[in-house]
């Protein structure tokens, strides 16, 4: 999903981007995506028996993963017909998919529990604008699940980069810091509880070694390279 690669790349839209990358996204493994599920996984396992949405669903990771706690209801909304595509061969009849900009989604208001947004932020052009949808369609006291690249990774040289047919192409992205979240959210009429920087483990370690890119771990194993945070709706 990221890399320190100095080759010169395609920047491309996310639209565009993610129609490429759609095939082949969950055939390679993403030490990013291994550091997320190891400190989000027990945290999802508690949203039990409730109505959830995942935006910017992708091909269906966390929805897999969530389909298990037997939810009441689950969505999984993204803008990418190609990755939504990917989603609905694994995913079951049960779990809904939307193709929809998570800035407008087509919910009923008051109508999630629990909403989950798993390295989607960085995208989103106005903070704002994707806080007070959520606020719309979480009910208070509803939990909110973000989880990102840290803020920091623009100064470790990374880039949001993949391969498609050969060619490296670079995902166009929209920078923030944790000031412009937490005031953002605040001023949607969320609570933010926790935040979390995590590093690189042995397991994450395992995957760059396999890849023979050991010592670009070594370069950042100490630094934050995700964050993930949780909110509440406030009740008023």
């Amino acid at each position: 999903m990221s890399a320190s690669n100095t080759q010169s790349a395609t920047m491309l839209p996310a639209q565009e981007a993610y129609a490429l990358w759609a095939s082949t996204y969950d055939q390679t493994p993403n030490p990013l995506l291994s550091l997320e599920e190891r400190h989000l996984s027990p945290v999802l396992n508690t949203f039990l028996h409730r109505d959830i949405v995942d935006l910017g669903c992708g091909t269906g990771r966390w929805l897999q993963h969530l389909e298990a706690s037997d939810p009441r209801s689950l969505t999984g909304v993204d803008s990418s017909p190609a990755m939504l595509a990917e989603g609905r061969k694994k995913c079951r009849k049960s779990t809904v998919l939307i193709q929809a900009n998570s800035t407008a989604i087509p919910l009923p208001d008051r109508s999630a529990d629990c909403v989950l947004a798993s390295f989607l932020l960085s995208y989103m052009p106005y903070i704002p604008a994707f806080a007070g949808e959520i606020a719309r369609i979480l009910r208070p006291g509803g939990t909110l699940i973000i989880s990102d690249l840290h803020p920091d990774v623009t100064t470790y040289g990374w880039r949001r980069t993949f391969r498609s047919a050969g060619n490296l192409f670079e995902i166009a992205t929209f920078p923030y810091t944790f000031f412009d979240l937490i005031v953002g959210m605040h001023t949607a009429g969320f609570r933010l509880e926790l935040i979390d920087e995590p590093c690189f483990g042995e397991e994450e370690a395992a995957i760059f070694r396999e890849n023979g890119m050991l010592e670009r771990f070594r370069q950042v194993e100490s630094l934050p390279v995700i964050y993930w945070a949780r909110f509440s709706r406030r009740e008023n």
